[in-house]
């Protein structure tokens, strides 16, 4: 009995892969689910989102600038009409005409309101959404055409339906 107590089992070799996981089948699962979900899902992109009112940019009064209004004739929706004033009555309509005496008649306008009322710092051009950007820049070119703009800020504001 001695003899057995004395022997020592031999120690079992530790195969050094037995603590690993193979994570294949893991990863394999992984891109058919996603695979899945890519296939499956709906993409919307007519989907109607709220948007947040604009956040960003100067605020200005409407009495403290000059004011001019572009929109849409009522009639064809196609060709723009320009109002100078806070108003769109029919006696502050810019006559229409090619657009050079357009911009001269938007420069004058500019001009004899910065002069009349040196307080107004700005000068504000309202349009519509549906009008063409061109249309807003030529009414730029005209208040350009004004030397006491050229002091004074532009600020352009772009009414769209919500």
């Amino acid at each position: 009995m001695s003899e057995e107590a004395n022997i020592e089992l031999p120690k079992r070799k530790r195969n050094p892969d037995d603590g690993e996981l193979d994570i294949t089948p893991m990863i394999d699962v992984t891109f058919l689910l996603l695979a899945f979900f890519v296939v499956v899902s709906r993409m919307d992109p007519q989907a109607a989102v709220a948007l947040p009112m604009a956040s960003y940019g100067d605020s200005i009064q409407d009495k403290e600038a000059v004011t001019l209004i572009v929109v849409l004739d009522e009639a064809t929706r196609e060709k723009a009409e320009i109002y100078k004033g806070r108003s769109m009555a029919e006696d502050t309509k810019v006559p229409p005409g090619d657009e050079e005496s357009q911009e001269a008649n938007i420069g004058e306008y500019v001009e004899n309101e910065l002069s009349s009322y040196p307080t107004k710092n700005a000068i504000l051009i309202k349009a519509e959404g549906d009008v063409k950007t061109g249309m807003v820049e030529m009414v730029k070119r005209g208040v350009g055409l004004s030397e006491l703009a050229k002091t004074r800020k532009i600020y352009v504001g772009i009414e769209a339906e919500q």
